[in-house]
C-alpha cells in the first residue's frame, strides 16, 4: 500500500450525487414496471413481455415502461407489436427510446413502483444495482452477475432453466438463463 490511498466508491454509489428532477416522463398513477436497458437479446425482453402480458390486461391500472435505445439488436417494437396482435385487451406498455440525462433516468426509478430485469445472462447488471441503491424493488433472473449483490432478502429472484443462447454473437454450445 502506499500513500496516500483513494478510495473510489462502492461502483454504484455515483447515483447519490445525481440531483433528483421533477420529470414529466411519467404521467401517471398506475402502478410501474420499469425496464432499462439495450434490448439486446441477452436482456430477456420476450420473457418479460410475455410474463407482463400473462399477467395484466388493458383494465389492469398498470404500466410497463421500457427505457432503451435504438441498435441493430434491438427489435422492441417488432416483439411488442407481436404481443399486442395476439392479445385482445392488451395492457398499457410505453417505450422510450430517447436519450435522457442522469437525472432523468433517476427520475425513472424514483417514479417507479418496481425495476423488472429477467435478463439471460449478466456480468455485473448496472441497471438492477443502481434501482436498489435508490430503493426501488427489483424484481431479476435467479443467475448472473447480479447474483453477486442480488438474493432472496434484497429482491425478488424469478427461477429459471438453461438453454442454448440466442445471442446476436452466435457463439457454438453457449447458455443463457431462461427465466420463467
Amino acid at each position: 500500500v502506499h500513500v496516500p490511498i483513494s478510495v473510489c466508491g462502492l461502483g454504484v454509489d455515483h447515483i447519490d450525487k445525481v440531483e433528483e428532477i421533477s420529470s414529466d416522463l411519467i404521467d401517471t398513477n398506475k402502478f410501474t414496471f420499469l425496464h432499462i436497458s439495450s434490448c439486446f437479446p441477452r436482456k430477456g425482453i420476450e420473457s418479460l413481455l410475455a410474463a407482463y402480458f400473462q399477467s395484466f390486461q388493458a383494465k389492469d391500472d398498470v404500466i410497463l415502461i421500457i427505457k432503451t435505445f435504438k441498435n441493430p439488436h434491438n427489435n422492441i417494437h417488432d416483439i411488442l407489436n407481436s404481443f399486442e396482435r395476439t392479445n385482445p385487451s392488451p395492457p398499457e406498455v410505453l417505450i422510450l427510446e430517447k436519450d435522457l440525462l442522469p437525472s432523468e433516468i433517476k427520475s425513472l426509478y424514483l417514479s417507479s413502483n418496481a425495476l423488472v430485469a429477467p435478463s439471460h445472462g449478466e456480468g455485473f447488471n448496472l441497471t438492477v444495482a443502481e434501482a436498489m441503491r435508490v430503493g426501488l424493488p427489483v424484481i431479476t433472473t435467479g443467475w448472473g452477475g447480479q447474483k453477486d449483490f442480488c438474493n432472496a432478502q434484497n429482491s425478488f429472484l424469478v427461477d429459471f432453466t438453461f438453454e442454448y443462447s440466442n445471442s446476436h454473437l452466435g457463439l457454438f454450445s453457449s447458455v443463457w438463463a431462461r427465466p420463467s
